[in-house]
């Protein structure tokens, strides 16, 4: 008879959690929350914002209301994480360590960076469950994540939307 010897710990220090604010986002940051607490983890919510064609980082733009022009990028950080509380405080809710991290470029490569840059373990997403034409139309950035990240990537799967 052997000795039943107890299963080795996942050794998840850094989970990256890219977020769009969706439904899917928010479930992939609560069950990442939940393993974080388990495994001691510290996460990283990130946001990636993708410029329309044209625009640039430096492109001056005007809050709504008026006010003193500011850059696009800088306009763009500060919304986002004005959003981002609400991850912070369901991190914080679970006591864990939470980094908040918004980047201008492309959706997948900008993911796939960040996980290198922050070493992390495993990378935690939401996926819309689409199907069809709409998922042939708009592709899966969780597939995409997928295939190319050199980490495991953990996907949560909310309902399918049109």
């Amino acid at each position: 008879m052997t000795d039943a010897t107890p299963p080795k710990r996942v050794p998840w220090k850094t989970m990256l959690v890219p977020t769009d604010f969706s439904e899917g986002s928010r479930a992939a940051l609560s069950l990442a929350a939940d393993l974080a607490k388990v495994h001691g983890a510290a996460l990283v919510v990130l946001h990636v914002a993708e410029l329309l064609p044209g625009l640039s980082a430096d492109t001056m733009v005007h809050a709504e209301g008026g006010g003193a022009a500011v850059r696009l990028e800088d306009f763009h950080r500060a919304q986002t994480l004005a959003w981002m509380e609400q991850d912070r405080a369901l991190a914080h809710a679970r006591d864990v360590a939470v980094e908040q991290v918004f980047v201008l470029g492309e959706v997948v490569p900008a993911v796939l960076a960040e996980a290198a840059k922050r070493h992390a373990d495993v990378i935690v997403m939401g996926t819309h469950g689409r199907t069809g034409l709409a998922h042939l139309f708009m592709g899966s950035v969780a597939e995409r994540v997928l295939r190319q990240s050199p980490v495991p990537v953990l996907t949560v799967r909310v309902a399918a939307t049109a």
